[in-house]
């Protein structure tokens, strides 16, 4: 008897596994179209000069109208910036090198969670190429992530923008 529970128990959580991991593709078939397509999220694309003049930001939300995701692109459709938000207060904001093609690579990260617990607290840690850890941050208060946040976002930003439009050499 006890065999057949554990063989019962590790049947349930391998088709549980299987149901989580399937594909994207896969979920109107799983969860019915109607369903699927009830959650779909609205997008919004506006002008935005952050990686240069013609380039792009879009904006994604959720059906509570809740942004989860933005994405900044230069004026060749090259996504140079992307963030996206979970509902359980993760943050990745992802910056990108490269021409779009097979060169085309992480120049940098920056990742947010909240840990749990009574106080509101955050840790950060921010990548540089090729997934090096820079700086780690832990017990970071909403103060504290609000200003490290603003220095690696601007450095990421700025690191970027050196990459894609490398300045000229002067005369002096």
């Amino acid at each position: 008897m006890t065999r057949v529970r554990a063989s019962l128990t590790v049947s349930a959580a391998l088709l549980s596994l299987a149901l989580l991991t399937a594909p994207l593709a896969l979920a109107p078939a799983l969860l019915g179209a109607s369903a699927f397509a009830a959650e779909q999220p609205a997008s919004t694309t506006v002008a935005d000069a952050t990686y240069g003049e013609g380039g792009t930001k879009e904006t994604v939300s959720n059906a509570a109208r809740e942004v989860i995701a933005e994405v900044w692109r230069d004026r060749n459709g090259i996504i140079r910036e992307q963030h996206e938000l979970d509902a359980g207060g993760e943050q990745f904001w992802g910056f990108f090198v490269g021409e779009g093609t097979s060169t085309y690579a992480w120049g940098g990260a920056i990742a947010i969670r909240p840990i749990g617990g009574p106080a509101a607290r955050w840790q950060m840690t921010i990548y540089g190429t090729g997934n090096v850890t820079v700086k780690e941050y832990g017990f970071l208060t909403k103060a504290e992530l609000d200003t490290e946040f603003a220095h690696w976002h601007s450095q990421m930003r700025g690191w970027i923008n050196g990459f894609i439009n490398p300045s000229q050499p002067g005369n002096g």
